[in-house]
Parts: structure tokens; C-alpha cells; sequence
């Protein structure tokens, strides 16, 4: 089933309007097609990142934009953008997994809780679900390459899952697609963790408020205090304007 998305342009970022169904859809058409591609759930780190750093090879080669972040659904609404879903990364990576048209899809997990993740998902009746540990080392290094490159070489997965975070997913994404050009990559982040019950998820009226922050933000208070509130919530403030900005624009 082929699937086309709206998608917004928000101070440059790009955002695809898509709830779960749409989402999962999206991800399998793009499997069927054969190219492969790359699929960004965005969130405010990941929009700050490129707003501010920049990372054009994956603005150029990412294909699907979906919001993994209640804020940013707030500024696309203030901008006049309409009412644009949230897809955490969560309950996509469950989604996708458990539907009937990924059955018979060989679906990756490497990095973070990978083999966790394994065991979790077969555990559930998942066999195509592989997990594949990744070493510890810096964004962008080639021994991560190498063991993901081992991994897909060996697996030869039509989904891969990257749990590692921001930024550094995303440049191993970039590197194993110029490899594995048939490959669907899915920045993923701490989904594996948080599915497999190493991270318990924020109860279900902070996710709805778009609180989840906070509740992440205790579970690993030394890396996420400064990010969420150091980083993440002056450029979200920053970003206002620029919603403001496109909202008196379109009139």
C-alpha cells in the first residue's frame, strides 16, 4: 500500500504528518519499494541539533520525518500548521514489529538493549526480530560501522532499528546506508530499553501532556538535566517566534 503524508516545514525542519497506523504503513511501502531509506523520529533534541549543528547528508537522504515530541506538535499548532499526531519510538518499534504485513520481514535491532531485545520480541512469537550488539565508542567511529556493516551482512535485515541516540544513530544510519542502499533505517534512540523494561515508560497522562521529559529526565538525571534544560527548552522558547513568525506569514 502506497502512502503519501503532508509534510510541514518548520524553520527549515521537516515534519510528516502521521499517527501510528500512518507511520507503520509509511515504513513497509518503503521496504516494498526496495530503495530503503531512512525514517527520523523527531523530537525537540533532534530539531535543536539541526537547527543549530546541522546535518545536511541526513536532511538530503532521509526520507520520513515523523514528530516524536509534544512540543513540536505545540509549535506546528502555533505556526497554523493544524493538528499534527505524536509516534514515539516506542510504540512504533512495537507496532511495526507485531503487524501482519512485517511478518515476514527479517527486522534488526542493534545497539542499546539489542539482544534484550531480541529475546523480548521472540519471546512474543517475533522470530524475525534479530538483535546485534554494537561496541562502545564515539559518534561517527568506525567501530561502530564495522560491527553494524557485520551484522547487516550477516542478517541481511529489511528493517534495522538503531538504538544509540542522537547524533550518533543517525551517522551510523548514513554510513550503512551508502552499504546497504536497500535497507529501511529507523533512528530509534532508547526504544529497546524502554520496551524490554530496562527503562519503565512515563504513565500514561504525562505521555498525553507531554510530560515524558520529566519522567526521563529522573530516570538519568546526570546526561538528560542538561540537555532537556539547559539545551532542549531555551531553543524550544526560541522557537516561538519563529511558529509566530510563519503563523502571520500565511495569512
Amino acid at each position: 500500500m502506497t502512502i503519501t503524508l503532508e509534510r510541514a516545514i518548520l524553520g527549515g525542519l521537516r515534519l510528516d504528518r502521521a499517527d501510528l497506523h500512518d507511520a507503520v504503513v509509511r515504513i513497509l511501502d518503503m521496504v516494498d519499494r526496495g530503495a530503503g531509506g531512512i525514517v527520523v523520529p523527531s523530537n525537540v533534541a533532534t530539531s535543536r541539533y539541526l537547527r543549530t549543528v546541522g546535518l545536511p547528508r541526513l536532511e538530503q537522504e532521509a526520507s520520513f520525518w515523523p514528530i516524536d515530541g509534544v512540543p513540536l506538535t505545540w509549535l506546528l499548532r502555533i505556526a497554523g500548521k493544524g493538528v499534527f499526531p505524536r509516534v514515539a519510538g516506542t510504540d512504533l518499534m512495537n507496532a511495526l514489529i507485531a503487524h501482519p504485513g512485517a511478518r515476514e520481514l527479517r527486522i534488526g535491532v542493534i545497539g542499546a538493549a539489542s539482544d534484550e531485545a531480541e529475546r523480548f520480541y521472540r519471546d512474543r512469537g517475533h522470530a524475525n526480530v534479530r538483535g546485534g550488539d554494537l561496541p562502545i565508542a564515539e559518534t561517527g567511529s568506525p567501530l561502530l560501522v564495522d560491527a553494524g556493516n557485520a551484522f547487516i551482512a550477516d542478517y541481511r535485515p529489511h528493517i534495522v532499528f538503531a538504538c544509540l541516540g542522537f547524533p550518533k544513530q543517525e551517522y551510523l544510519m548514513l554510513s550503512l546506508r551508502e552499504r546497504h542502499p536497500g535497507v529501511v533505517f529507523i533512528g530509534a534512540g532508547a526504544a529497546a530499553q524502554i520496551n524490554t523494561g530496562q527503562f519503565p515508560r512515563a504513565p500514561h497522562v504525562m505521555r498525553a501532556a507531554g510530560l515524558e521529559w520529566v519522567w526521563r529526565m529522573k530516570q538519568d538525571p546526570s546526561r538528560l538535566v542538561k540537555r532537556y534544560l539547559l539545551q532542549d527548552l531555551p531553543w524550544l522558547i526560541g522557537m516561538v517566534p519563529v511558529a509566530i513568525g510563519e503563523r502571520l506569514r500565511r495569512r
